[in-house]
């Protein structure tokens, strides 16, 4: 009797760690990394036009953070990103009446091209702001394929 209670005992053991191993390698499966990762936004980057911009490398990162933080003291630190494994996307919204939210979404993906598609946050006005520039940032896994804005 001792010897089918210990079998039960640890059959249900070993049930129980095959689940967890199977959902730790179900987290790390291909169809659930994201392939657009949010690094940054805020609602003062400088730039007056509606811009997009895919940045491949260190210097013209900080050369747009350069940019955003001319009138932020202490400013916004640059962040640290590997461009031999990712990319950057950047995309302004221009001048805003009150303070909203930008957001990229990912549209499509073909053979050459990723296509973006910008959202707009809901829009919410706080005192003393009247018009504002925002911004958000992105990060990709590196690509040669041209990224396109819808």
């Amino acid at each position: 009797m001792r010897a089918i209670l210990l079998s039960l005992f640890l059959f249900a053991i070993s049930c129980v760690g095959q689940k967890g191993l199977l959902a730790e390698n179900t987290k790390d499966s291909p169809q659930e990394v994201q392939m657009l990762e949010h690094v940054l936004s805020d609602s003062h980057s400088g730039v007056e036009k509606e811009t997009f911009m895919v940045i491949r490398d260190s210097k013209a990162l900080r050369n747009f953070f350069l940019q955003i933080n001319k009138t932020r003291k202490p400013g916004l630190p640059v962040p640290q990103v590997d461009f031999s494994k990712k990319i950057v996307v950047i995309y302004c919204g221009g001048i805003s009446a009150g303070h909203r939210s930008l957001k990229l979404e990912l549209l499509k993906e073909s053979k050459d091209a990723i296509t973006l598609s910008p959202k707009e946050g809901a829009p919410f006005q706080k005192e003393g702001i009247l018009e504002t520039t925002p911004f958000c940032m992105y990060t990709l896994p590196y690509t040669q394929k041209e990224i396109l804005v819808q």
